[in-house]
Formats: C-alpha cells, sequence, structure tokens
C-alpha cells in the first residue's frame, strides 16, 4: 500500500526515536522483514537485508564496534524531507570511536516505506572522514 508523506513520516520519527531509546522490539516493528540497508559504497561493510539482522547491526553491533559507547554519543537530525514513501534525512553524529578518536560526521539517509514500514534505508557519508577517524586507513 503507498504511504502519504505524513505516514511516512510518523514511521520513521517512530524508527528513530526507538532507535535513540534502544528499544529493538519496536526498531523491529517499524522495519519490514525484508528491509534492505545499503550502506555507503566505500564503508568497510556489505549491504544487509532483513529486518533482525538491521535491527542488530544498526542498534547495536555497528554502534559498539565503531565507537566507545562509555562516552558521549550524539545523533542530530538537521531536516526531514518527506515525500509520498520517500523520507530524506540530514544528520550529525558526534561520538569517539573505539580508538579514542573524536568522530564528528554528517549523514544523509533516504528511507523507503510501504505498508507502515521502511523497507529500504540507503546510507550515505563521508566515509573518508570517517576512516581516518576509525583507524581503518
Amino acid at each position: 500500500m503507498s504511504m502519504t508523506s505524513d505516514q511516512t513520516r510518523s514511521v520513521v520519527e517512530q524508527y528513530y526515536a526507538a532507535l535513540s531509546k534502544n528499544k529493538r522490539d519496536a526498531v523491529l516493528e517499524l522495519l519490514a522483514p525484508d528491509c534492505e540497508w545499503i550502506p555507503p559504497a566505500t564503508a568497510p561493510f556489505a549491504p544487509m537485508k532483513g529486518a533482525e539482522a538491521i535491527a542488530e547491526a544498526l542498534g547495536s553491533k555497528v554502534i559498539r564496534t565503531m565507537f566507545d559507547v562509555s562516552k558521549p554519543f550524539a545523533l542530530d537530525v538537521h531536516q526531514t524531507i518527506v515525500d509520498g514513501p520517500t523520507a530524506v534525512v540530514r544528520q550529525r553524529v558526534q561520538a569517539t570511536a573505539a580508538n579514542g578518536n573524536a568522530y564528528d560526521n554528517e549523514y544523509c539517509w533516504v528511507y523507503e516505506c510501504a505498508d507502515g514500514r521502511i523497507t529500504r534505508m540507503i546510507e550515505y557519508a563521508d566515509t573518508l572522514l570517517a576512516a581516518r577517524a576509525m583507524g581503518w586507513e
């Protein structure tokens, strides 16, 4: 079922609220079972499919691998633009990398939604900045 802009905005806002509070069950409810996450092409991880795998990766695994979770972690949403079933979210992440380096990066996420759930997530970020901060080089 096609979604209106208001419905899509609501799903994406609920997703960010659940993610920020580490509410895995709520995140799973908002992701379609066959949801797909497509990270930047130069990121050191491959695209992922499936709500369970994505919730695990974005909810804890990637975060705990990349960042020192004992230090402050800030995700600030700058803007959300919605057109029907598609939402574009500009955001900033400030944190401490697992290696102790400061991390401050801007992201753009494109969400595609259907039937009240997120079906596809495409991530854009400065992967050179991330590589330098994370020590991937």
